[in-house]
């Protein structure tokens, strides 16, 4: 065997021994036993890391691993950040983002305030204040 043949050998053994140990690492979330709550508070406290002013006019639902965020957001910019916030979340499926940029009106027909927003009647209000 040459010299390069040896080589050749030698960096694909250790590429495999380096393919091995990295999917070894590799641990994805049990969603089985995380709480619906659990992912809303993740979220939250990404959002309140990077915004905490915009925490008292987004509400963040979930169902089954799907997240409604609504609310307003101060920009275009920060509403697509926090969108992308809540898809990194673990156990997240899927997002849909119906935050406004401007700051709300009043409440319409079968909606009800939550925070400085409105939300539909039938589902809970979530919002963290900036202080939690």
């Amino acid at each position: 065997m040459t010299n390069k043949s040896m080589l050749k050998m030698a960096l694909l053994a250790f590429s495999l021994m380096l393919a091995f140990n990295f999917g070894t690492y590799a641990q994805k979330t049990d969603c089985s036993k995380t709480t619906d709550t659990a992912i809303v508070d993740a979220i939250y406290a990404k959002i309140q890391a990077k915004y905490k002013s915009q925490m008292s006019h987004i509400n963040v639902r979930i169902k089954d691993g799907e997240v409604t965020l609504e609310g307003w957001a101060t920009a275009k910019k920060v509403k697509q950040d926090i969108e992308k916030m809540a898809k990194k979340a673990s156990c997240v499926k899927k997002v849909m983002n119906n935050l406004t940029i401007g700051v709300g009106g009043g409440c319409g027909p079968g909606t009800k305030p939550c925070g400085s927003i409105c939300i539909p009647e039938s589902e809970p209000c979530n919002i963290r204040g900036k202080g939690d």
